[in-house]
């Protein structure tokens, strides 16, 4: 093992996640943050410490949430095990995504059924790399923005398809194009909602 190393990660920008190959490296090692990301610090198997852009070295003064666990009396060679996973944080934008079904609507004034589907798009970024990594990522090596996309793609759909049959019920099939804003913010709120506890 060697007795410092410098952990980066300068690949493809289309990984939103990677966990850096070099684990239980030892204090005094460079961690070097760009600025279009962040790295979150993992400790027996704890998330503990994010780094925003800059250049640390890895010492217990630098992540006061393990000077408890880092005995530096074994000459720095880490006893835990400890790994640095690096966020994207550039945000991607104009996702399209559209209901694959429509769904059933009844008219609240007239009383008959209709078919609506909905369709947009959408732009993601992460705001807490920790959450997103607890939530969703787990124990992967690396995440693209690919598998992103279409994992939030779905939930926007499962999510708009729950809600538009209530939202579309408000009103007569000849006056909800006067308020499509309304029942857009009321949908978007819910989905803000939802994915508020992955870091999003």
């Amino acid at each position: 093992m060697a007795i410092q190393e410098v952990i980066k990660y300068e690949g493809d920008n289309d990984i939103l996640i990677y966990k850096h190959p070099a684990e239980d490296f030892n204090t005094l090692s460079q961690l070097i943050v760009h600025e279009s990301q962040e790295a979150v610090f993992f400790s027996d198997g704890q998330a503990l410490d994010s780094f925003k852009a800059g250049r640390y070295t890895l010492e217990t003064k630098n992540i006061p949430l393990i000077s408890k666990l880092r005995n530096l009396v074994t000459g720095g060679v880490s006893p835990f095990h400890t790994e640095v996973y690096f966020i994207n944080l550039a945000t991607m934008m104009d996702i399209p995504w559209g209901t694959p079904s429509q769904v059933t609507v009844k008219d609240p004034n007239y009383g008959y059924s209709y078919s609506a589907g909905a369709s947009g798009s959408f732009g993601l970024k992460i705001i807490d790399g920790r959450k997103l990594l607890i939530n969703l990522v787990g124990t992967e090596q690396e995440m693209s923005t690919a598998n992103i996309q279409k994992y939030f793609k779905d939930l926007i759909v499962t999510r708009v398809k729950n809600c538009i049959a209530v939202e579309l019920s408000r009103y007569s099939y000849n006056e909800f194009n006067q308020h499509l804003n309304d029942i857009s913010e009321n949908v978007a709120g819910l989905i803000r909602d939802d994915i508020a506890e992955y870091g999003i």
